[in-house]
């Protein structure tokens, strides 16, 4: 009976301890992302022109200054760019793409290609591409590519290229 009575105690107590352990939430816990302090970053948010926020060919949007229909961010297609900033009367100085971290080596290669000939069609003088980071601000991005001051480089491993 003393033993049936220990291993109720002991069951009870592991289970208590489980419990416990279980249901804890680690307080303060905060989202940090990693810097990549060899790499360029932008400080130049108060003279860009144009943001755009690229998820992938389908899922492109203006945030800067913000396309939007009904309300809503409009999403923006490479055959009608153009004619977005020229509704908008966008000047054409410095356009930025905020490309996530998905795209890296060759894929982001293309995809640097291919926005700085969109955009330098579209007549803007300057492109850059920025990784993406939390929050909405441009400044503090690593550069990518700078279409000008030719620094980024999506061929650096520290861009996982």
């Amino acid at each position: 009976m003393k033993k049936l009575y220990l291993i109720g105690k002991v069951v009870l107590g592991l289970a208590f301890v489980l419990t416990l352990v279980s249901c804890s939430t680690p307080g303060g816990m905060q989202v940090t992302q990693m810097k990549d302090d060899a790499a360029p970053h932008f400080t130049e948010e108060s003279s860009v022109n144009a943001v755009l926020q690229f998820s992938s060919w389908e899922y492109t949007f203006l945030v800067r200054p913000q396309a939007t229909e009904d309300g809503f961010l409009q999403q923006i297609h490479r055959e009608n760019l153009d004619g977005i900033l020229s509704r908008l009367k966008v000047k054409r100085g410095t356009a930025v793409v905020v490309v996530g971290w998905t795209y890296n080596g060759e894929q982001l290669n293309k995809l640097v290609s291919d926005w700085k000939s969109i955009l330098g069609g579209c007549g803007f003088q300057r492109v850059v591409v920025l990784r993406a980071q939390l929050g909405k601000k441009l400044n503090g991005s690593v550069i990518l590519d700078d279409s000008i001051l030719h620094v980024g480089s999506v061929e650096s491993p520290t861009r996982g290229g």
